[in-house]
């Protein structure tokens, strides 16, 4: 479902960070050939793919 929110873009990696209080927040990294054509959009992604799945994500 990630790859689907960032459909223009690839993904290239992916790290998961553990909090102390138990929670968790996943930290994509996206290809930056397409920087130009998803800068714009970064905002959004975190909001669209926490509304489908209700977890914590951060796009870089």
């Amino acid at each position: 479902m990630l790859e689907d929110v960032v459909l223009p873009a690839e993904i290239i990696g992916k790290r998961i960070r553990y909090c102390l209080d138990g929670s968790k927040i996943m930290k994509v990294f996206l290809d930056p050939k397409e920087r130009n054509n998803t800068e714009y959009k970064l905002e959004s992604f975190p909001a669209v793919y926490r509304k489908l799945s209700g977890k914590d994500v951060v796009f870089e």
